[in-house]
């Protein structure tokens, strides 16, 4: 739309109904012919825009008189409001459009009231406890079991602004202005992308390896992946190896899931405190590994049949193959772990891998979901500038209990 349509549809409907209208032809408008008009943020120019709405050029940035008729502020005919549209249209869609892993790795988000919050419980309620003749009851509270998040949470707010200035408008800088945006919404997509991943390795700070910074079992910052726990296999911890399997933990065929499972039913259990730590029902259903293992982990869980061999063949003793089933296919009641492979991954190792329940290994404690939105209080006199608009998000994953998760460093 050029600058005299935009005047034109003003007078006849006001800023409200050209605001409506933008809205429409940005989104998508069904005609009754069945056609459908759509248009892109590019398909407008700023310039446009501020002549349109507000005036020439030449009678508002090189009229001095017209600032002081402003008194400060920016006109009030809804440029803004229609510029931040624009932008925040672009943001969205290449937040959208980035292809990502983070909401399947992480699907349970929860939203805190305070950041000194206590996530309650964990593999186990607490037991009951011996009570006294005449003693009261003890009550169940918060502080038996929970895990923090506070730590990981605290200062960890992210975002960045875009500026239009009187320059871009004047120049009608349009495809930097919006290029810029959208790069910003993808930047924050890929960031949350980068921190799901590696929380799910337990690493929690955005450089390094170093385990921490993702499980903090009553409020203490704890490694999610350790030998003693039994949830962390390394060449030194091996705990189980398959018969015929040699000792190490690198991802290589079917049997090497079999030896977490065994794993995890052998050495890991609840957290009662009373009668002891009992065996737990775990369902895996969920694979992480490196691109460098890609085809690795799709032929271990895509397989429909292993091809076993019964001797490598001589000339007395011929080679003997049997097909059968993928034996992971019972082991999972048919419902095979999903794998999920990342550049991430192997920014932090190309040979680590992690089973675990998504549902419940981990959360996504979110105080801000992704917002784009505008200062309302005007554009920065000091800066030129005339527009602001806001993007940020406020998130990180944090671990619930170690035990449903198992990580193997693959070597």
């Amino acid at each position: 739309m050029n600058r005299s349509e935009i005047r034109s549809y003003i007078q006849e409907h006001g800023v409200a109904g050209f605001y409506d209208g933008l809205n429409k032809l940005l989104e998508g408008v069904d005609l009754p012919n069945g056609a459908k008009i759509k248009l892109a943020p590019r398909d407008f120019s700023i310039r446009e825009l501020w002549e349109g709405m507000v005036g020439p050029i030449r009678e508002t940035f090189d009229n001095p008189m017209w600032y002081r008729e402003a008194g400060g502020a920016l006109d009030p005919t809804g440029f803004p409001t229609a510029t931040e549209k624009l932008i925040s249209t672009i943001v969205i869609q290449q937040y959208n459009q980035y292809p990502g892993i983070a909401d399947e790795l992480v699907p349970e988000t929860y939203e805190p009231k305070t950041l000194t919050e206590r996530i309650p419980g964990f593999t186990f309620p607490e037991t009951p406890k011996v009570i006294l003749p005449a003693e009261p009851y003890p009550t169940l509270g918060f502080a038996d079991k929970f895990a923090a998040f506070e730590q990981a949470i605290h200062n960890k707010k992210e975002g960045m602004e875009v500026a239009v200035t009187e320059e871009a408008v004047r120049l009608d800088q349009t495809n930097q202005i919006l290029r810029l945006a959208g790069d910003y919404g993808k930047s924050v997509r890929i960031e949350r992308e980068r921190r799901t991943v590696r929380a799910v390795l337990g690493v929690g700070l955005d450089t390094g390896t170093a385990q921490n910074g993702v499980f903090f079992p009553s409020g203490t910052d704890t490694a999610m992946y350790r030998a003693s726990e039994n949830n962390l296999r390394t060449d030194a911890t091996p705990i189980f190896n398959h018969p015929g399997k040699t000792a190490d933990s690198k991802l290589e065929d079917y049997t090497d899931l079999q030896e977490v499972l065994t794993v995890h039913a052998r050495n890991i259990t609840d957290d009662r405190q009373q009668t002891g730590g009992r065996p737990i029902m775990w369902n895996p259903d969920t694979l992480l590994a490196p691109v460098s293992l890609a085809t690795t982990a799709a032929n271990i869980l895509q397989a429909t049949g292993i091809v076993y061999m019964a001797n490598l063949g001589t000339s007395t003793a011929p080679e003997i193959r049997h097909n059968a089933p993928n034996p992971l296919l019972n082991v999972f009641r048919g419902q095979m772990p999903m794998p999920f492979v990342s550049p991430y991954v192997d920014e932090v190792s190309a040979t680590v891998w992690v089973l675990f329940d998504r549902r419940s290994a981990f959360v996504r404690i979110q105080i801000f979901p992704f917002q784009v939105f505008r200062s309302p209080t005007g554009y920065a006199w000091n800066r030129d500038i005339l527009v602001s608009v806001r993007v940020r998000e406020w998130s990180r994953i944090v671990g619930l209990d170690f035990r449903y998760a198992l990580r193997s460093n693959g070597a």
